[in-house]
């Protein structure tokens, strides 16, 4: 079991060493930057998050209107470039998570 915790432990280690988490962590130290930014971009992806797990029917009605409303904001340079690298870090988090259940034979 302590070679399981060792190697999560060197799995930490080894995204948090990754350009992936580094270009994340620059990009939300530029957001903190900005009085008042990052409570806006936490707000935005709040409000992205309860979007996407919506079943309302209206569905398509409410995400032409979020895409509106947040627009401007998303031109931003400083808020897109932050947005990129959480994506890019997501996404690296969700290919560790797949590879990892789908290796292990779990009656699922």
């Amino acid at each position: 079991m302590y070679t399981i915790k060792d190697k999560v432990e060197e799995l930490i280690a080894a995204i948090q060493e990754s350009a992936e988490y580094q270009n994340f962590q620059a990009a939300g130290g530029r957001v903190k930057d900005v009085e008042g930014l990052e409570d806006k971009v936490r707000e935005f992806c709040w409000k992205n998050y309860e979007l996407q797990k919506s079943n309302a029917e209206d569905l398509y009605e409410k995400v032409e209107a979020f895409e509106e409303q947040y627009r401007g904001f998303r031109e931003n340079p400083i808020v897109s470039e932050y947005l990129e690298y959480e994506l890019r870090m997501c996404r690296l988090l969700q290919e560790i998570n797949t590879r990892i259940t789908s290796s292990v034979d779990l009656m699922i």
